[in-house]
């Protein structure tokens, strides 16, 4: 066992290819419009998807990205203040959504239709002519800074997910926090985020989509605003492999909480075109849907031993839409993980948790899904699915979510690539592409030290019991998980501190 903080503190230069000359008919070419009308609707949605998230972060000015992004939004744009921007949509009953991921930065506005007009100028000016006044930025970079020092530190579910990143993309773009490294945004101010707008806010890499009720006239205006985005391409983001686990690694980060949480997982070469997407996505959803008392790993943790709070497992990235429990849009990566998450239960239960969970994630492999967990998780997804956007807006992004990662849209998709999975197809799915045996376990946990001393002497590590009375065949299978090995490497043990992380 190894106590390091070298781990997250690595971070891989973006690799970036300059732009040459600008083709006259290159220099000519409209931003990208994907349009949606409805006449019907009372409201007029407008969103861009700008090919500038956390990934594009130059080495050390992690943060950056976000932080032109927010200040896009909120410091002012054309003649307004951030102030009066914030009036106008005041008035105007509505106000930006922002979404910032890895690869992606998403701008969202709604409007009812008597108040288009304004929005379309407000829209377009935050896209073509943000101010980044240095006050406003500094402002911004303090709010970041909290985010990813106390709001981070705080939230050990959180924590735990952004550690698991830190491993597997460890010397790679994704590697860091959205919202920066602690170190380096007070360095961050308003030269720094205009300048980062200069290179990748252009015609080339943002797509804008419109739906709702608006006329031709309007969307004329629209795409005549739109011509003031500088032509051209921006930096070409260019990602080395992530760093995919050989055999299983423990990464403990010790914090003053009396819970233990994990975060599994390891590197998923498939995306939504992978032909195996559909049905590793019924598997997924089948051993733990995202915080719904459906699945496996709910049922054999919670359910039946009272462990925690849930358990969840994921064939993508999942980021979730604020405080819904649905999918955001926004947030597609050309490298995806699969990870499974178990939400805290206490210290003296950590290991056995952590045990079963795994024990779980191999019984999924060796046996597949059954013909039952099949049909009942093709029903649930076909029906959940069209819950996902029941609005113009939820609609157009997923449209954008397909055009710009040219895959293809989940609102359709899905439910028709589900229906006819036989249950060879998905049992094979599982077998080539879930590797029980090659695995990042992230815990954050107040008992770090102890439990990765636990899980490495592969001492027996018997549940304890605070509401629940097990049957006779739930206790003989607790016995056995106690004294499960995970076959850890102690060199592949790490103890860190949550302060020193992200810095």
């Amino acid at each position: 066992m190894r106590t390091s903080a070298l781990l997250l503190l690595l971070c891989g230069c973006m690799p970036k290819i300059a732009r040459g000359p600008v083709p006259v008919e290159v220099d000519a070419q409209p931003a990208h419009l994907v349009e949606q009308p409805d006449e019907r609707a009372p409201n007029v949605y407008l969103q861009a998807v700008v090919r500038m998230g956390s990934a594009s972060d130059p080495s050390g000015r992690e943060g950056l990205a976000a932080l032109t992004a927010r200040a896009m939004v909120e410091a002012g744009a054309g003649e307004r203040t951030g102030q009066e921007v914030r009036d106008a949509l005041f008035e105007a009953g509505t106000g930006f959504e922002l979404v910032v991921d890895r690869e992606l930065a998403s701008i969202r506005l709604k409007c009812h239709r008597d108040h288009a007009d304004l929005c379309r100028e407000l829209f377009t000016d935050v896209l073509t002519a943000p101010r980044f006044r240095d006050e406003d930025v500094k402002r911004l970079g303090e709010q970041a800074l909290n985010a990813v020092t106390a709001g981070l530190t705080t939230n050990e579910e959180r924590l735990g997910e952004e550690v698991f990143h830190g491993i597997l993309y460890e010397a790679h773009p994704y590697g860091h926090p959205v919202r920066g490294r602690a170190g380096v945004l007070p360095l961050l101010d308003g030269a720094a985020t205009r300048a980062f707008w200069e290179a990748h806010v252009r015609r080339s890499t943002v797509t804008v989509g419109v739906a709702g009720s608006y006329d031709g006239a309007w969307l004329s205006e629209l795409k005549e605003g739109l011509l003031a985005l500088p032509a051209g391409p921006g930096p070409e983001l260019v990602l080395p492999s992530p760093n995919h686990p050989e055999g299983r690694g423990l990464v403990a980060v010790d914090t003053d909480t009396g819970v233990t949480g994990f975060h599994i997982g390891h590197d998923l070469a498939i995306d939504r075109n992978h032909p195996d997407w559909p049905a590793l996505t019924v598997a997924m959803t089948a051993f733990g849907a995202h915080r719904q008392s459906y699945g496996r790993l709910y049922t054999v943790l919670r359910g039946d031993r009272g462990l925690n709070y849930g358990d969840y497992a994921y064939a993508e990235p999942f980021v979730q839409r604020g405080w819904t429990v649905l999918p955001e849009q926004g947030v597609r990566r050309r490298d995806n993980h699969l990870m499974v998450w178990l939400r805290p239960t206490s210290d003296e239960n950590a290991a056995f948790a952590v045990k079963l969970a795994i024990d779980e994630l191999e019984k999924l492999v060796a046996d597949g899904l059954t013909e039952e967990e099949l049909a009942n998780t093709v029903a649930y997804l076909s029906r959940h699915t069209r819950l996902e956007a029941t609005d113009p807006g939820r609609k157009l992004a997923y449209a954008l979510d397909a055009e710009v990662s040219g895959t293809p849209d989940v609102l359709d998709y899905l439910p028709r690539a589900i229906a006819d999975l036989d249950l060879g197809r998905v049992n094979a799915a599982i077998a080539q592409h879930v590797h029980p045996d090659d695995l990042w376990i992230v815990a954050v946990s107040g008992d770090a030290e102890g439990l990765a001393k636990r899980l490495i002497e592969e001492t027996p590590t018997p549940i304890v019991y605070a509401d629940v009375t097990p049957g006779e065949a739930q206790a003989a299978r607790d016995a056995e998980v106690a004294k499960k090995s995970l076959g850890l490497d102690p060199e592949q043990v790490f103890v860190l501190q949550a302060d020193g992380v992200f810095r």
